[in-house]
């Protein structure tokens, strides 16, 4: 029936990341929540001009939707949680059209890193909610490590990360930095109890990462629910699971039956 739709503008991308923590905890399930930090808020201002501020360390985008009947008592708890935690202003959408150039502003952020760096490379990892103020934290240690710049934009609201590693594929160094860092992020996803993936999937670039975060006996269980599916192993054959780059290796372990 209705939404309301937010920006909350922070000092910084950890009292942005504890906000989110915070709504949840509050039981408020917006439709969206959704982070950008510092870095790219600058690269959209200057391709859309939306109005971001430049001197922000993070924005916050929320929008509650549903009934109309007590939306506007969730807006007044979704501000108050923001406010908690150093908000330094919550501005809401007072037209249709201010919404829609908010999403839009959103939507085409990975557009507008051109403006900051020729190649980058973005993931897909995910984290609890809880943990995502300790997680900026590591991809900003991260970034200081390799000298790399790493923005962040993501979907805040389920923890599903999308660090943006910049570099220059024309140095090979900055490549295997990029690298590196992208291993260490994902790997700490891992070790906080999440995911390497939340919407992308595995392809080839992180079947590694398959055997760090299950056991042989689940990845025994997965091929052979693959198998019912497709038992010649014709669909995608050399993807997902580990050394499916190096042989079609769909047979499971020989003490475990369909």
């Amino acid at each position: 029936q209705a939404y309301k739709t937010m920006l909350g503008v922070f000092e910084n991308v950890e009292d942005a990341s504890q906000a989110v923590s915070d709504i949840i905890a509050a039981g408020i399930v917006p439709g969206a929540l959704e982070m950008m930090d510092q870095l790219i808020t600058q690269a959209v201002e200057a391709a859309y001009h939306f109005g971001f501020p430049l001197d922000a360390g993070a924005v916050l985008i929320v929008e509650l939707d549903g009934l109309a009947a007590g939306l506007e008592q969730q807006a007044e708890r979704v501000i108050a949680v923001c406010k908690k935690n150093r908000a330094r202003e919550v501005r809401l959408a007072k037209t249709e059209q201010e919404r829609a150039d908010l999403w839009k502003s959103r939507k085409r952020a990975f557009g507008a890193i051109g403006r900051l760096s020729p190649n980058f490379l973005t993931q897909d990892g995910v984290v609890p909610r809880s943990k995502l103020p300790e997680m900026m934290q590591f991809i900003q240690a991260c970034s200081r490590k390799y000298g790399l710049r790493i923005p962040n934009v993501f979907h805040a609201g389920d923890g599903n990360l999308h660090p943006l590693i910049l570099y220059d594929e024309r140095d090979p160094e900055q490549v295997r930095r990029t690298l590196e860092a992208s291993n260490d992020i994902l790997t700490k996803c891992v070790e906080m109890g999440g995911s390497v993936t939340g919407e992308h999937g595995i392809g080839v670039e992180k079947i590694d990462f398959m055997e760090k975060q299950f056991s042989r006996d689940d990845l025994d269980a997965m091929r052979l629910l693959r198998r019912v599916f497709d038992p010649e192993g014709r669909c995608n054959p050399h993807k997902i699971f580990p050394g499916s780059k190096r042989c079609m290796d769909f047979a499971p372990r020989k003490q475990i039956s369909a």
